[in-house]
């Protein structure tokens, strides 16, 4: 059995601390849209340098920047949504916001990114790395805007 806090307690222990892995995301009452957002940026952070990509030079070059100047960032971000910091969700919406104005000024980075891999590896990076991701993390941001806000009173 779970032992659940009231509400007060765990709201002064969300503001309080910063936890890796929150216990409270693992909570049946856990919005699945802020954990599933969390998980998310987590996954835009690290797969694709998981997938060994082979991608033409000046491309390369570009996504490879990309994603280590965004690789940080969308760590902390995504477990900082966990943790309902209000500034880690507007983090997270700012980078998915600038992540995909670069799928949208390079339209040939999306297909790059998922390459000439299986069709079902490719639906992955497409969600993880491409602008699906992006505009999944931006459907759930009033979730998790609201969330962290009551997180904050």
């Amino acid at each position: 059995m779970v032992d659940v806090p009231n509400e007060q307690s765990k709201n002064e222990s969300i503001n309080k601390r910063f936890y890796l892995f929150p216990k409270w995301r693992m909570l049946i009452s856990f919005p699945w849209q802020i954990w599933a957002a969390g998980w998310l940026s987590i996954f835009k952070a690290i797969l694709w340098l998981a997938t060994d990509p082979t991608i033409p030079e000046p491309m390369a070059k570009i996504l490879a920047a990309k994603f280590l100047i965004f690789m940080i960032p969308f760590i902390i971000f995504g477990i900082s949504v966990w943790n309902l910091k209000k500034w880690g969700v507007w983090g997270l919406i700012f980078l998915s916001v600038v992540d995909l104005i670069i799928y949208i000024v390079l339209p040939q980075a999306s297909g790059n990114i998922i390459g000439n891999n299986f069709w079902m590896l490719a639906a992955v990076l497409l969600i993880c790395n491409g602008p699906i991701g992006n505009i999944l993390i931006l459907l759930s941001s009033p979730v998790m805007l609201k969330h962290a806000a009551r997180a904050t009173e």
